[in-house]
């Protein structure tokens, strides 16, 4: 049975906070997003830093036979300025980068139709993130081992997290999903936040190699299958481009992750995801060295009648990388994750959630540090 493309990733983990501005039946305008702040704890430094906030328009309109036409636009907006440079969950390295106020998240128009399937275009979630999206529910920390916010972006150049130019197209037919991807050209900033001891006046030698640098993505194309099935989610995603940049050279950015998960997720019972990345060319390291690695996310989570879900798993990232590992070292970020989240009726979630890290950045033997953290986010 063919069935419209669902828009799951516009709404992956939120509650129905879409705050309907307009409709007639065939044209629909909602207001959807949320607030959020934490207070976090690390290394004996307390900051109060934004949670992802962010707002969007979503449009969509009615048309003869069958057919649909959509367009959303989402915004991140920055409440605090505090002025930190820890590294939390992957969604927010772009709103750390961007270190203004309001900066653009997703912006696509899309034509659907019941039977054929659904065609978008702009910066959209990769299909890429179809997979990794099963591990990518943690609010203080995670999202740093699936290859999707890769080069301390928001994956918008290498097309695994917000893709920046993207061409898809969606299918559904019974319980079988497929995404293709298509994306342009694109060139930016990338490069990981570097510590405060950066920003002294005599900086150690290595903050020399932690600038920001230029980096331009030729066309690249990804794909995605899921099979849904007795409760469980089988899926496979794959991302492949090429490269230059003066501080790496010329090289193939190539990702292929593998998922499953079980359940659903913030509702009662028992929720897994589990997904595992091979990345060539994908990676930075804590000193701005591209590597081949391979990543491993893991969430359990469980969820009671009341609202209140006890969260946990991990990410771990590791080198896998003859040639850097001769000259730097084995690379591991290893992030070990336990919290709780509560939803106090359906647009209001308190959280706390710690961190323990485990992390080893090669010969330097650098790491991180733990970290906790608590916080509110008010759905609207």
């Amino acid at each position: 049975m063919l069935r419209p493309v669902s828009l799951v990733l516009l709404t992956v983990s939120l509650p129905a906070s879409a705050l309907g501005l307009y409709d007639d039946n065939i044209n629909h305008l909602a207001l959807g997003g949320h607030a959020g702040l934490s207070i976090v704890q690390q290394g004996g430094d307390t900051a109060v830093v934004d949670s992802s906030s962010r707002m969007r328009f979503h449009f969509t309109r009615q048309l003869s036979q069958g057919w649909q036409t959509e367009a959303l636009m989402e915004w991140g907006f920055n409440l605090v300025d505090s002025g930190t440079d820890l590294l939390l969950n992957g969604d927010a390295l772009q709103s750390q980068r961007e270190g203004q106020f309001l900066f653009n998240r997703l912006g696509f128009l899309a034509l659907q139709h019941d039977g054929w399937g659904r065609l978008s275009i702009g910066k959209q979630w990769s299909v890429y993130y179809d997979i990794a999206a099963f591990t990518d529910e943690f609010i203080t920390t995670g999202g740093l081992a699936s290859g999707t916010y890769n080069f301390g972006t928001d994956g918008g150049l290498s097309g695994t997290g917000r893709a920046d130019s993207a061409i898809q197209y969606r299918y559904d037919i019974n319980n079988f999903h497929l995404g293709l991807q298509y994306q342009a050209s694109a060139e930016g900033t990338v490069g990981f936040i570097p510590p405060e001891e950066c920003e002294e006046e005599s900086p150690p030698e290595f903050c020399q190699q932690l600038e920001d640098f230029e980096i331009s993505h030729d066309d690249s194309w990804g794909a995605s299958v899921r099979y849904e099935f007795a409760g469980f989610t089988f899926g496979v995603g794959y991302n492949r481009g090429d490269f230059k940049s003066a501080n790496l050279g010329s090289a193939r950015d190539e990702a292929i992750i593998y998922g499953i998960r079980y359940g659903r997720i913030f509702q009662p019972g028992l929720y897994v995801g589990a997904n595992y990345a091979d990345t060539e060319n994908h990676e930075l390291d804590n000193q701005n060295r591209v590597f081949n690695g391979d990543g491993y996310e893991l969430m359990v989570n469980w969820t009671f009648e009341n609202g209140l879900t006890i969260v946990s798993g991990l990410n771990w990232l590791e080198s896998d990388d003859p040639e850097y590992e001769a000259a730097n070292g084995t690379f591991k970020r290893a992030l070990y994750i336990l919290g709780a989240h509560y939803r106090w009726g359906p647009l209001t979630k308190f959280y706390i959630e710690g961190k323990l890290d485990d992390s080893e950045f090669g010969v330097e033997q650098g790491s991180d540090d733990d970290v906790i953290g608590l916080g509110a986010r008010f759905y609207f």
